[in-house]
């Protein structure tokens, strides 16, 4: 009786897609495995392979599914076969819990011709340091190829990926230079966006991706593009930015910024019912935007969210009546605003938070200090190790620990940074407040203002849409400290109180008035216009004492 023939399950796999995609190497490799089972007198009943990266932290599909169906009963094959050993694995412990299971089931193991008793410690042994090798050599290239790419990147060379939308490099200086056709499409978007354009319907004209667009558009269109490198089990974490021609002038850029991120606030998409402060109203305790909700009878409240989040919000909180706040915040407005002396005297005044910004630069100045410590620690440390004064683990560890604290360092050092240039200038108050002072001159609004002072009614009349041109005015851009402008609401035992934070005005610790101290502080002629008209950019005191009503 003939000897039953040997079924094979052939492996044939390659590194990257450019090879798969050629597919010389896994024809090559294929071919090889024939010969050799047919040499052997086997058959191949199985095939696993591809595009799968043999070396350490990849996903290997294909060989998770070849160690399964080696586990399955009865048998789907009785041997493994490879080309050579580093096509089994460069990653030595893959390679010894798949060379387990083909022990445990009973599965031979063969590169080419040559079969390796699995049960032999000398064979697993050698099969061991081609794996061990074979990672080495995967680990040392793909280390130099990286230190190669950052090398050219910070000599100005793009080394991977795609370059950025409309730019095309340049083979002879190995310089980014314009696309000249390009960049007219990304100016007429830019400008139909700016004009009131939807970006989604902008990009389907031009057959582009949405997403796609939004990234050109915030962050391709400048003269800086960086390139980042990451790789975790080599510890390199490096950004290294590259110049380039810019797409757009920086006022059309950060005009776009603007735009969008108002998108992403008060602008964002269409509610059922108005809330003319939506996506205005933060949390003074947490800091998360609150939202609009309706009641059953009808009445409508601002409310904190109840699900959990980041940052916790220990505070009680009650709901906020939606028509009472936004009267009180909009009697303020109109009342800083609505009073041309008052726009005056804050333009031709106006400084931004010097104390602020000082304590900020002041600070910075520290970390600077605390930097340069850690960096003389660290030489120290490296002068110990190359008098061999200090163990490798030892170092290690004080050389983490310093590590830490310089990103922690950083960080803070960045935040302060950005902090100081969300401040805005006296130029950008001058700005914006001549742009408000305009629109009450040149609206109906403006027009309307001594008639409504004359009937004692500055506010009451004022149309939604007039209230709701002038807080995205004075709400439309971020605080020093980097969060949006808006209203802060604060809870404590009496109830609410909020902050006003937007261009030009400045207000904390405001308490809902009753209809008789609106007209004490709002009236023509009141104690708050006079104050108003002294100075425009100053704390108020609290108004009121107790609860405030909800």
């Amino acid at each position: 009786m003939s000897e039953a023939k040997l079924r094979f399950a052939a492996l044939c796999r390659v590194s990257t897609e450019q090879q798969e995609k050629e597919g010389e190497s896994l024809r090559l490799q294929k071919t090889e495995i024939e010969n050799a089972v047919k040499h052997l007198g086997g058959i191949i009943v199985a095939e696993y392979g591809g595009q799968e990266h043999a070396t350490p932290g990849y996903e290997k599909k294909e060989i998770d599914r070849l160690v399964r169906d080696a586990q399955k009963m009865p048998k789907l094959f009785d041997a493994v076969m490879v080309t050579n050993a580093d096509r089994w694995s460069r990653d030595n412990q893959k390679s010894r819990e798949g060379l387990d299971v083909f022990k445990e089931y009973n599965i031979q193991f063969f590169t080419g011709t040559t079969r390796h008793d699995l049960i032999k410690p000398e064979t697993r042994l050698i099969l061991g340091m081609f794996a061990e090798m074979g990672q080495f050599y995967a680990a040392n290239q793909k280390q130099k190829s990286i230190n190669a790419r950052i090398h050219r990147a910070k000599r100005g060379i793009p080394t991977g990926g795609k370059v950025p939308y409309g730019r095309i490099l340049d083979k002879n200086t190995k310089q980014l230079v314009v696309d000249i056709e390009k960049q007219a499409i990304v100016e007429q978007i830019a400008n139909r966006y700016l004009a009131g354009e939807k970006m989604p319907e902008l990009a389907e004209e031009f057959g582009m991706n949405h997403s796609n667009l939004h990234k050109i558009l915030t962050k391709r269109c400048g003269d800086t593009w960086e390139m980042k490198f990451n790789v975790n089990d080599l510890r390199i974490h490096e950004t290294v930015p590259m110049k380039m021609p810019r797409l757009l002038p920086e006022p059309i850029i950060q005009a776009i910024l603007k735009k969008v991120q108002a998108n992403k606030t008060y602008e964002h998409g269409k509610t059922k019912y108005l809330y003319l402060l939506s996506r205005m109203i933060f949390c003074k305790h947490c800091g998360y935007a609150m939202f609009g909700q309706r009641n059953h009878n009808g009445h409508q409240y601002y409310r904190h969210a109840h699900t959990k989040r980041t940052r916790k919000c220990e505070s009680f909180k009650t709901f906020v009546r939606a028509d009472v706040l936004e009267d009180m915040v909009m009697r303020h407005l109109f009342e800083c605003f609505g009073n041309p002396r008052a726009v005056q005297k804050a333009i031709e005044t106006a400084t931004p938070n010097l104390q602020k910004l000082e304590e900020y630069r002041k600070r910075i100045e520290e970390i600077d200090k605390l930097l340069i410590k850690n960096k003389v620690s660290k030489d120290r440390i490296l002068r110990f190790i190359a008098k061999d004064t200090i163990s490798d683990s030892d170092a290690e560890t004080q050389l983490l620990e310093l590590k830490e604290k310089d990103i922690k360092l950083q960080t803070e050092k960045q935040q302060l940074q950005d902090n100081i240039g969300n401040s805005p200038s006296p130029d950008k108050i001058k700005t914006v407040s001549k742009t408000i002072a305009v629109q009450f001159r040149t609206s109906q609004l403006q027009m309307n203002t001594r008639k409504r002072l004359a009937a004692e009614q500055p506010f009451e009349e004022m149309t939604y849409e007039e209230k709701q041109a002038l807080v995205k005015m004075v709400f439309s851009g971020k605080r020093p400290d980097g969060k949006r402008m808006g209203v802060d609401i604060e809870w404590d035992s009496n109830g609410w109180k909020f902050d006003i934070h937007g261009h030009l005005i400045d207000k904390e610790g405001l308490f809902v008035l009753s209809d008789a101290r609106k007209e004490i502080f709002f009236g023509e002629g009141g104690g708050y216009s006079i104050s108003r008209d002294r100075e425009l950019c100053t704390k108020s005191t609290w108004h009121s004492q107790g609860k405030a009503p909800l």
